[in-house]
């Protein structure tokens, strides 16, 4: 088996044991818990889960995976999985009573793993430009917008430390913190491509490039 179709195998085993996470976990949630299928998208863990799932899928499965957009999905999957478990962890463990402990461990945690370990092993070694970092908020401004919206609307907020009778100020404070860690994860993972590795493609009739020179190709 190649490399390449290593890889691909590899990549797709880790968005099934996701999907299959998800699911469990959905299903533990809505038959053992109080929440609703419209409740669903207010949780950062599902929408990550999601992002890591299309990322691996994509890559896996994407005539051309060095793709700039590819990448930026990648690297943005693998942030959102990370803070999702670091935030489940540090702050919303001691309120849950999962019902199946190894779904909430692959959610809150193993997706993390799969994909900073995808990121940093496999791929072009030039970083990607600093006008893809920013795309790292797409999720997070769209869930943050639904929350404000359901807010208003029905009083409905998903975790503990967005209640609205810490206060404005502690809120603010948390959301900020848990951002800044966001963004923080978001542009280590974006500089650590040294452990890297690609192999780079040839255009017809051209030799393909080998060692150092392999890594002067300008970005697409």
């Amino acid at each position: 088996m190649s490399n390449v179709a290593y890889i691909r195998l590899v990549r797709i085993a880790g968005a099934a044991a996701i999907i299959a996470a998800l699911g469990v976990q959905a299903w533990a949630d809505l038959t053992f818990g109080s929440f609703s299928w419209d409740q669903m998208p207010g949780y950062f863990t599902p929408l990550a889960a999601l992002t890591a799932v299309a990322a691996l899928l994509i890559a896996a499965m994407a005539p051309r995976p060095d793709r700039w957009w590819i990448d930026a999905l990648r690297v943005n999957a693998a942030t959102y999985t990370t803070v999702a478990g670091v935030v489940y962890w540090a702050l919303l463990a001691d309120h849950a009573i999962p019902k199946v402990p190894w779904a909430n461990a692959m959610l809150h945690g193993g997706a993390g793993v799969i994909l900073v370990l995808d990121w940093l092993v496999v791929g072009r070694r030039r970083r990607l430009p600093l006008r893809t970092w920013p795309t790292v908020l797409a999720v997070p401004s769209g869930w943050c917008a639904y929350l404000l919206i359901r807010a208003t609307r029905d009083g409905w907020v998903p975790y503990p430390f967005l209640d609205p009778a810490r206060g404005v100020p502690a809120i603010t404070a948390t959301v900020t913190v848990i951002l800044a860690a966001g963004l923080a994860c978001a542009a280590l993972l974006h500089t650590c491509t040294f452990l890297r590795r690609e192999r780079p493609h040839a255009t017809a009739g051209q030799r393909p490039l080998t060692g150092e020179l392999a890594w002067e190709r300008p970005t697409p």
